[in-house]
């Protein structure tokens, strides 16, 4: 179960087949990583973490959102920053598949077939204001089939979906807290409601090739 801002809960069918595919690609990336080589991701925070605190975050979040685990985690900067990247991962795939193949629409079937059943009537089939392309960027409007090809149309769902699970965006502002005096910083938190441990709660790490193996075995039984 995971504390979303949807409710406690977890992801199921075409939600589910979406993030499972994201964390998927996420972890796909991850692997082909080594402990001196990596990095580049669009969440800092989640850019900042190794290798292997990558994986068991990843393992963490897929384990919570997808699974009956028994037990619901904290929200905490470094869980949500791995939510993040799941999310921006499918973002960067509809990219690739526009610019690559754009008749290939897997991961626009994905994310459209979680809009219909996430949001219903709420989004727009067609654009009201009688553009026949529709809004550049429009959160609002789901296009037609999943063959649309323009991605400033599709990004929007996808970061709408992933506020069906976070809350905000809160982990963007870690290093801002940081650099700020302790008794400040503890003001703002109570200011925005967060929590004292959310951006003091360390990543978990994985301590060996042993492990690394282990964790990449129980995140196939909950992707497959």
């Amino acid at each position: 179960m995971w504390h979303t801002s949807e409710g406690d809960r977890l992801l199921e069918a075409a939600e589910a087949r979406l993030f499972k595919a994201g964390v998927t690609g996420l972890v796909e990336r991850v692997k082909e990583e080594t402990r001196a080589d990596g990095g580049g991701y669009s969440i800092a925070l989640f850019d900042e973490l190794t290798w292997s605190q990558r994986l068991a975050v990843l393992e963490s979040v897929a384990t919570h959102l997808l699974t009956e685990s028994g037990h619901m985690p904290e929200l905490t900067a470094v869980n949500e920053a791995a939510i993040g990247a799941v999310f921006d991962h499918i973002s960067f795939e509809i990219d690739v598949e526009i610019e690559g193949v754009p008749s290939a629409s897997v991961w626009r079937q994905l994310v459209f077939d979680a809009c219909h059943e996430c949001f219903g009537d709420e989004l727009r089939e067609n654009d009201e204001s009688g553009d026949e392309e529709g809004p550049e960027e429009d959160a609002d409007y789901l296009p037609e089939s999943a063959n649309n090809d323009r991605p400033g149309q599709w990004h929007p769902l996808v970061q709408s979906l992933a506020d069906r699970i976070l809350w905000d965006r809160d982990y963007e502002l870690m290093g801002e807290f940081l650099d700020e005096p302790p008794e400040k910083a503890a003001m703002l938190r109570q200011i925005m409601g967060i929590g004292d441990d959310y951006f003091a709660t360390a990543a978990v790490d994985l301590h060996s090739d042993q492990e690394a193996r282990e964790t990449l075995r129980r995140l196939a039984g909950i992707l497959q």
